[in-house]
């Protein structure tokens, strides 16, 4: 078996000038597998609901045990996205990682995915909402979940990992899924926040994050890795980030396999091959706001530099706060019994799944009651300060988040609003330019995202910049959760006249 995959033939419409390119980046690059093939089974599926090929690896223990753990307990599960087509693709994916995957007991599963292809891909990728994002979003977890059902793979120890532009999709996944996955790292990876909702940090925040990236790396690279680090530490986080000493864009996957096995607590049956590999830590480039508590370290020989395992502890509830304008501003988810895989020469016993420990009494403290914010008093009338703008402090929402459901509560006025500066009015394409004005006490610690009729919107900072250019009404909201897991949603009516070329009738 050998660990070799059964591929089927290259589209026939590959380009020989796309082909040439991929040739030469991967000399230029290091983009080839230089891992060795691991010794379990490695195959070719189609998830039958989507339609979606991929690449299933179970390693040599699984084989050779016909799907049993010694310990009774079912084995953890490594979900990789390959980076840019025809640069990269599953198949390089899943064999860079059959090594790790013999090595800690992993089953590899590589999607073949819609999105990372140089010939109709957005990049950088901004818009969650495109029609090959959302396909490889359903396929995805379709596949998972039949792995789950053919095979004795764990739903409660995942990993999500990538490779270069695979990234925008791991990060996504994680931030809108984060109950389907418990660890993840990625490797000289892209990232985009415009991708990722703030609103659902609380639900994953205990979560360890690993970004590890090349000394030497493609430069978009290197700043979207610099990017996500500083994304998951202003949203208080666990991260692992380091920078590998003369590493280029090449494939490193122990690094990731040592955090998750260290994050779950399996040992490796061989050291890991870290001992070449010098990296250092990324220094924060901004004020970081304090990471939650977490248990004591859990010593792990799997790798000396990764971080400890951290029980999960349940996040609190996201208050949301709604903002009007000012009033002179007022705008117009098996069983447990696997199934055999085709063609596959073995027969997997069922397993129990074991649950993760709890963490020891005698290191949770209670948990305090959160003290009231204090009341504001008016501001004085003959001040400088400008005018409070009402608020609503409403209760939380349900699921569909509709805000028919909103359920008025005792309003506390705090000053808050989306400042234009220039005109609210103007041709298309019109430029403008915005920020949040609110206290320092709420910005501190606080994320934030920029939508324009829903849809991201510029940088997610609290000054941002863009061009309108689609006439008629554009309702700006900044999206704010604070590092008290509030979420405040200010709103701002801009209206885009047509062109001056073109007839207001047109």
């Amino acid at each position: 078996m050998g660990g070799v995959c059964v591929r089927l033939p290259e589209h026939a419409g590959r380009s020989l000038l796309a082909v040439f390119v991929a040739l030469m980046l991967n000399a230029v690059c290091g983009c080839a597998v230089p891992q060795k093939p691991g010794k379990g089974l490695c195959t070719r599926e189609v998830e039958p609901e989507t339609r979606t090929p991929y690449y299933l690896y179970l390693p040599e223990d699984y084989v050779k045990n016909k799907g049993r753990r010694e310990d009774h307990t079912r084995w953890p599960l490594v979900v990789t996205f390959h980076g840019l087509r025809p640069y990269d693709d599953a198949h390089p994916q899943v064999r860079e990682w059959q090594e790790e995957a013999d090595r800690y007991g992993f089953i590899v599963i590589a999607p073949e995915l819609r999105t990372c292809d140089s010939l109709t891909m957005q990049f950088p990728l901004r818009d969650p909402t495109l029609p090959y994002v959302q396909q490889d979003e359903r396929a995805v977890l379709a596949i998972m979940d039949e792995v789950y059902r053919r095979t004795n793979a764990d739903p409660n120890r995942v990993l999500a990992t990538s490779f270069s532009s695979g990234g925008y999709m791991a990060h996504y996944l994680v931030n809108k899924y984060p109950e389907r996955f418990t660890t993840l790292a990625v490797r000289g990876s892209n990232f985009s926040s415009s991708m990722l909702d703030p609103a659902r940090v609380p639900r994953y925040r205990t979560m360890k994050v690993g970004i590890f990236f090349g000394e030497n790396d493609f430069k978009v690279c290197r700043d979207e890795s610099m990017q996500a680090v500083d994304w998951y530490r202003r949203n208080r986080f666990q991260v692992v980030a380091k920078m590998v000493k003369g590493l280029g864009h090449e494939r490193r996957p122990q690094v990731a396999a040592a955090l998750f096995a260290a994050e779950i607590g399996v040992n490796p049956k061989t050291p890991p091959e870290l001992g070449a590999m010098v990296m250092d830590d990324v220094a924060p480039t901004g004020p970081v706001a304090a990471a939650p508590r977490t248990s004591p370290p859990r010593p792990s020989p799997a790798v000396a530099d990764a971080a400890a395992r951290t029980d999960r502890q349940p996040a609190p509830p996201t208050r949301d706060v709604v903002f009007s304008p000012p009033p002179d501003k007022i705008p117009a988810r098996g069983t447990d019994q696997p199934v055999p895989l085709p063609n596959t020469p073995v027969r997997v016993a069922p397993a129990q799944t074991t649950p993760r420990p709890a963490a020891p009494a005698s290191v949770t403290s209670p948990r305090t009651a959160t003290p009231k914010r204090p009341v504001r008093q008016p501001y004085d009338a003959g001040s400088d300060s400008p005018a409070i703008p009402p608020v609503l402090r409403i209760a939380p929402l349900q699921e569909d988040r509709s805000p028919i459901r909103r359920e008025l509560m005792d309003p506390t006025p705090v000053p808050a609003w989306i400042q234009v500066h220039g005109d609210s009015v103007g041709a298309a394409p019109m430029w403008v330019s915005l920020s949040v004005q609110m206290p320092p006490r709420l910005r501190d610690g606080a994320s934030i995202l920029w939508t324009d009729n829903h849809k991201p919107f510029a940088s997610n900072s609290f000054e941002a910049q863009g061009i309108l250019r689609e006439p008629g009404n554009h309702e700006i909201e900044a999206i704010i959760i604070t590092a008290d897991d509030q979420k405040l949603v200010l709103r701002k009516a801009v209206f885009v006249q047509p062109p001056a070329s073109q007839p207001a009738g047109a």
